[in-house]
């Protein structure tokens, strides 16, 4: 046992549904991009950088990912498919986390609302409504836990960031 983090990112900002013929395919839009390299930037910059990253096999959640990883200079083997993410409720999300390797301290999930703002409601001492923006982030600490017995409210801290906040906040 020993300290966890779980960073939930939503994906950037995807074409409308109108624009594919299926959900799974919708892509980032250019905005989308900038908002997942403007994340990537932070990220780095408050040394946020994930053991492992579990993404939703859709094309905008993968896209937002591999941005992700590039900046944390992760290697193939720290970026895993997860379908269960694919518009995954919050429980499977949270059966997908309890089977991960103990020996792993901090665990990004790139996924979708609104499954991982659900989550992110329930995370840390005082939980409450939290609705992640796309590309917005929340990343939570345990201390003496394991991934199979976290628990969302015992979280001790939960930090929120997204695109649209003051990139200076972290400075």
């Amino acid at each position: 046992m020993g300290t966890r983090r779980l960073t939930l990112l939503r994906h950037g900002k995807a074409q409308s549904i109108d624009a594919c013929a299926e959900d799974f395919e919708r892509a980032l839009t250019r905005r989308g991009s900038i908002e997942a390299r403007e994340m990537a930037t932070r990220i780095v910059y408050r040394d946020l950088i994930p053991d492992l990253i579990l993404v939703s096999p859709a094309e905008r959640a993968w896209a937002t990912a591999e941005i992700i990883a590039d900046a944390c200079e992760l290697d193939d083997k720290q970026v895993q498919c997860a379908r269960e993410l694919y518009l995954g409720t919050p429980e499977a999300t949270w059966r997908l986390l309890a089977r991960r390797d103990p020996s792993l301290s901090h665990i990004m999930i790139c996924g979708h609302n609104p499954g991982l703002s659900q989550i992110a409601s329930r995370l840390g001492p005082k939980p409450c409504p939290r609705e992640l923006p796309t590309a917005g982030l929340a990343s939570a600490v345990w201390h003496n836990a394991s991934w199979e017995t976290l628990l969302p409210e015992s979280a001790v801290s939960c930090d929120l960031d997204d695109p649209e906040s003051m990139a200076d906040l972290w400075a």
